[in-house]
């Protein structure tokens, strides 16, 4: 029986790194759009603006939070709600391609053990994205309005369950990251070899280029006895 696979390990380096580049960017247009739309939602009942209604858990503190926003401020909520059905996809990408870079990270550098555990908290990432859609329709509907139970409720365990999963994601490629820098630190650097003195030529001699002279009475091309 083959082991399981996640759809990313499928891919190929340069399709991950691809749709890692993708996701990112995107994301991050979407995470600031959304920055931008939450900024008339912060009053003195909601300090976190659309996080505020996200962890309220009850009618009567989701109910608060929502009268403090004027018609236009629950235009933007909306709207950024509807942003949000599409950032969830981007960094539960993200997420899942990073937990598994820092899975072989920890293989490389020996730690076993650890990387079951990245493995698993990348295999999490796209359960917290479901956990944001039920997020986000839990806000939807209270914020169409009336707020009844058991949608706060909902809303905020939802977001409790995602931000656990969001944050051990973190946690996983932040510790990679160091382990990464600190081992390349910590490596000697190579020695080069020795410098070799150049080969030097031993010139001849000059006995050795004198060549023994025949006598008077040796003819020239007989040896010697």
């Amino acid at each position: 029986m083959k082991p399981l696979r996640h759809p990313i390990q499928v891919l190929s380096r340069a399709k991950r790194a691809g749709l890692l580049g993708v996701t990112l960017l995107v994301g991050f247009v979407l995470w600031y759009a959304a920055q931008r739309l939450d900024l008339p939602l912060r009053t003195p009942e909601a300090g976190w603006g659309i996080l505020s209604l996200e962890f309220s858990g009850t009618v009567e503190s989701s109910q608060e939070i929502v009268n403090s926003w004027n018609l236009a401020a629950r235009e933007n909520a909306k709207s950024g709600l509807l942003l949000d059905f599409l950032f969830p996809l981007c960094y539960s990408t993200v997420l899942t391609i990073a937990c598994f870079w820092a899975a072989s990270v920890f293989r490389e550098r020996g730690f076993r053990k650890t990387v079951w555990l990245a493995t698993a908290i990348a295999w999490l990432q796209w359960p917290a994205a479901v956990c944001d859609y039920v997020e986000n329709i839990a806000l939807w509907i209270q914020l169409r309005g009336p707020i009844q139970d058991p949608w706060p409720a909902i809303a905020r365990d939802s977001a409790t369950i995602k931000f656990a999963f969001v944050a051990a994601g973190l946690c996983v490629v932040v510790g990679a990251a160091v382990i990464l820098v600190l081992r390349r630190r910590a490596q000697p650097a190579p020695i080069p070899p020795p410098a070799q003195a150049p080969a030097v030529r031993s010139t001849p001699s000059i006995d050795a280029a004198i060549r023994p002279v025949p006598s008077h009475h040796e003819q020239p091309g007989e040896r010697p006895a």
